[in-house]
């Protein structure tokens, strides 16, 4: 026994093939390598010779790498299996969807020795592939490849919907190639690839991919467990995808309750702020008292324009509408958006401001615009709350004019009997003009305006809105007429002027009488100043009120004349006086009206000018040369009469008489 152990190797393994085996066995139980096992099959095709036994011993051995074999793949497939629990362990454990897909990928490429792996989805905004989690990869083209949806691998799977396996990529015709693909795979030196669809019912979202750099071939069980896994990360993109939706349902669904809690809320102030506004109306308020309101419950500053967007009335002292409205760009920006308004119906925001206007319709009758200025912008709520507070500053401003077209009525019937020819009895004018605080016992004073037919009821809201009582103010025989007493006139003059004489929108005349101490004087004043009116427009004035003493005289001469009589008679009288004035700038006119009226006298013309008598009498001379037989004393009268006409025609006004024309000048 003992002199058999100490025999060499390959005796032994030719007297004891048994032993051989039992070494096999040894080898398979401590998982020996397939090089162990060559090296075995090396040992006994040289030292056993026997054929039998050699035959007997190969087959052992190919036996032994069979059981090897077999046991390797049932290792990897145990192994796949803990990854594929694994990664259901990540899909309930691991909220992040890029770290599962993270995982997956890593896990494929591990269970495989792979060389890559990588994991694509569809981009159906795109119609492409694009890699969204890799691991092994080198290149950045190829990180970052997208592969249209006819080409690649990815192309295939999504058309047919099943693993795809090429040994070499580049040389592989099952699919349709792309130049730039191909680069990003020659780039990255990819030779091998299998691909198992992400399947989502019947539509394929992406692949999972694994890649060598070299050739190799993969068993079905690979493709199959690849396969379990891509179906692990579609379901994984597909919970993400659904958890993102409800997270999205979920957050519209409390924004949509948010939203109708605060509609809610403000339905129920804007409810509310309709109440208020119909009581304050119900209780007879003025235009104010509605303003001031309105701009409480929307915490803003109001304005009330008239239909010819000038500022009537407003809400407090500090209001910035009152400088804005002065701005000539803020004003043209209100008229375009007031335009607007008319047309949708709707308020609208004013360009470049922080101004909302509305306006204000009677029927199809523009009666306003209310403007609203706030420091942030309005909600639509409270931009609704605005437009219902014009609404009812509509009603209201109709609710006035109602009011007043009835004090109208009996207003002007009133004045047309105080200027009547046929005047009532003083008791009866006295019973007439008392309810609106005018006592004609009082001395009385008489103006009339014209204005143009179509501005005369506008021109006359303008004025009312200055008054108070005391004034008879009404449309009379195509006339705005006034009358009023003595010691309201100031005021109401200083009114007119602001109002509409000097609107340059309106081409207005006014003729005021002189203090009237009885009724009676009333009618022939009337007629009057309906002559300075006639004289005014002849001598083509506008926008200007003077007294009527100032044109006595012209309107008793012009009366019934044209503005081209006037000019005619001025032309021939004086007319190259005039021209010589006009062309060397001087005024020779001026000098020898102020030589008429102090009755011819030198020295008294010179003080008055002041300038020394022999500079008087040249210029005298000067008009000796322009005008023949001026000094006869036929024609002083007629010179005069030009002289002040033209004076008059070029509106040289005094500063007397609460701004009027100087009847010193005049007269």
């Amino acid at each position: 026994m003992s002199k058999k152990h100490d025999l060499p190797a390959s005796e032994s393994l030719a007297l004891a093939p048994g032993e051989l085996q039992a070494e096999l066995l040894a080898m398979l139980q401590r998982n020996a390598s397939a090089r162990d096992y060559d090296r075995m099959l090396a040992r006994i095709e040289t030292d056993v010779h026997d054929p039998a036994d050699r035959s007997l011993l190969e087959g052992s051995i190919r036996a032994a790498v069979a059981i090897r074999e077999q046991q390797t793949l049932q290792q990897r497939r145990e192994k796949g299996l803990m990854v594929v629990l694994e990664s259901a362990n990540d899909l309930t454990a691991i909220r992040d969807l890029e770290l599962v897909l993270g995982a997956i990928v890593r896990r494929a490429r591990q269970i495989f020795a792979s060389d890559i792996g990588y994991l694509t989805n569809f981009d159906r905004l795109r119609d492409d592939f694009y890699i969204r989690a890799a691991e092994g990869a080198i290149s950045e083209r190829f990180k970052n490849v997208r592969v249209p949806q006819d080409h690649g691998i990815c192309g295939h799977v999504l058309t047919h919907k099943t693993p795809y396996h090429c040994t070499d990529y580049l040389v592989d015709r099952g699919f349709a190639h792309e130049q730039g693909i191909d680069l990003a795979i020659q780039e990255e030196g990819v030779r091998s690839l299998l691909g198992a669809p992400l399947m989502v019912g019947n539509h394929c979202i992406g692949m999972l991919c694994i890649c060598d750099r070299h050739p190799r071939f993969h068993e079905p069980w690979e493709v199959a467990m690849l396969s379990t896994l891509a179906a692990q990360a579609a379901i994984a993109i597909e919970n993400a995808r659904l958890f993102q939706e409800t997270q999205v349902a979920l957050q519209r669904a409390s924004e949509a309750n948010a939203s109708l809690h605060r509609q809610a809320m403000e339905i129920e102030a804007a409810a509310e702020a309709q109440e208020q506004m119909t009581k304050l109306v119900a209780r007879g308020c003025t235009m104010l008292d509605l303003l001031d309101m309105v701009a409480s419950l929307l915490d803003g500053h109001l304005a009330l324009l008239d239909e010819a967007e000038q500022l009537m009335q407003h809400t407090g002292a500090g209001n910035p509408l009152i400088e804005c409205m002065r701005d000539t760009r803020v004003q043209d920006a209100v008229h375009l958006a007031l335009s607007a308004c008319r047309r949708s119906g709707r308020s609208q925001e004013v360009e470049s401001t922080h101004i909302r206007i509305a306006a204000l319709m009677g029927a199809d009758r523009l009666l306003g615009a209310l403007l609203i200025a706030s420091d942030k912008p309005m909600t639509p709520t409270q931009i609704r709350t605005f437009e219902r507070g014009a609404l009812v500053a509509g009603v209201v401003l109709l609710s006035q004019e109602r009011s007043e077209l009835v004090v109208s009525n009996e207003s002007a019937a009133t004045i047309r009997a105080l200027v009547s020819w046929q005047q009532e009895s003083f008791p009866a004018l006295q019973s007439r003009a008392r309810p609106f605080g005018l006592d004609l016992c009082d001395p009385l004073r008489l103006i009339v305006l014209s204005v143009e037919e179509r501005d005369i009821e506008y021109a006359l809201r303008r004025v009312r809105t200055g008054i108070g009582r005391g004034i008879l103010l009404e449309k009379f025989e195509g006339f705005i007429v006034a009358i009023c007493a003595d010691d309201g006139y100031a005021q109401l003059e200083r009114g007119m002027q602001e109002t509409v004489v000097r609107d340059e929108r309106l081409n207005t005349l006014g003729v005021t009488s002189a203090t009237l101490t009885t009724v009676d004087a009333l009618p022939n004043s009337f007629l009057s100043l309906k002559r300075g009116i006639g004289i005014l427009r002849a001598l083509g004035r506008s926008h200007e009120m003077v007294a009527e003493s100032t044109l006595t005289m012209y309107s008793l001469l012009f009366e019934q004349r044209q503005a081209a009589d006037v000019a005619n008679f001025i032309d021939a009288t004086i007319g190259k006086l005039v021209a010589h004035d006009q062309r060397r700038g001087t005024d020779i006119a001026g000098t020898l009206l102020a030589y008429l009226e102090h009755t011819q006298n030198s020295r008294s013309t010179a003080d008055h000018l002041q300038i020394h008598v022999n500079t008087l009498r040249q210029r005298l001379e000067l008009v000796d040369g322009l005008l023949e037989n001026w000094r006869d004393d036929g024609r002083f009268l007629e010179l005069h009469v030009a002289l002040r006409l033209h004076r008059l025609r070029r509106g040289l006004q005094g500063a007397g008489d609460g701004g009027l024309t100087d009847a010193s000048a005049l007269a």
